[in-house]
């Protein structure tokens, strides 16, 4: 994959953690304007993959590269202003503060409105509803609405989502999907963590499977979906057995 087409890649990356080796020389590619999806069994990386990105744990080998640039030791601020945000598993909003002050915090400019929020609202009409209301007096799925909606409040060129679906109802995860794919549309690259298979399926473009620390396999969603014998021996399941 040229230099041209990749927006983060990682080389021979190893984080330790507690004693613990959790990632043993991940290597795979996130390429441009498109949505990666990052699967496998609980326990085997993803989360640190991710963590690691972004500068949350510091990988103690190997390089990250965001456009080309270094990025492994830096600072978690200094990773977010190369335009990187990050929707964490826990969600990462503020319980006690409303709808409207979650996303104002979350705005460089620490002011809201004009068409970015437009657009938001319209992905997400519920925030609109719930606007003066405690965040953690909203639904899981207004939650992760909302925090999908932090992490975009401000263009970012490429958004780290950690299991956006986990415990959502079907129609909540509908109206993601669709959230996803007008932030394809508007060119932000997706680097997804999710154990929904027909989530994935729909969304995936890119996929990199992982198990016990390592990369294990790379390729084509389309591929891989139409391979359940593929599945099976990566991830224990098949994606059809899964819709």
């Amino acid at each position: 994959m040229s230099d041209q087409t990749m927006q983060l890649a990682l080389r021979d990356v190893h984080t330790h953690v507690d004693g613990y080796h959790i990632l043993q020389g991940v290597t795979f590619d996130v390429p441009r304007h498109q949505v990666t999806m990052l699967l496998g069994r609980n326990g085997v990386g993803k989360t640190s993959t991710m963590r690691t990105i972004m500068g949350l744990w510091p990988s103690s080998q190997g390089e990250i590269r965001l456009e080309g640039q270094p990025i492994h030791g830096l600072p978690t601020m200094q990773v977010a202003r190369r335009g990187v945000s990050y929707v964490p598993e826990n969600m990462g909003i503020f319980a006690s503060l409303t709808v409207s002050e979650n996303l104002r915090i979350a705005s460089r400019s620490q002011g809201l409105g004009g068409e970015r929020l437009d657009w938001i609202l319209a992905l997400f009409p519920a925030l609109q509803t719930f606007w003066h209301w405690p965040a953690g007096n909203l639904s899981g799925g207004q939650k992760q609405m909302l925090a999908i909606a932090r992490a975009v409040i401000e263009p970012c060129d490429l958004l780290l989502v950690d299991e956006p679906s986990k415990g959502l109802a079907p129609s909540i995860i509908e109206k993601l999907i669709t959230a996803f794919r007008s932030l394809k549309d508007e060119r932000t690259t997706i680097l997804m963590v999710e154990q929904n298979m027909n989530m994935a399926r729909q969304l995936g473009d890119h996929l990199v499977v992982m198990d016990d620390g390592r990369i294990v396999h790379e390729g084509s969603m389309a591929d891989f979906a139409a391979d359940p014998d593929r599945q099976s021996e990566l991830l224990g399941l098949s994606m059809e057995a899964s819709t």
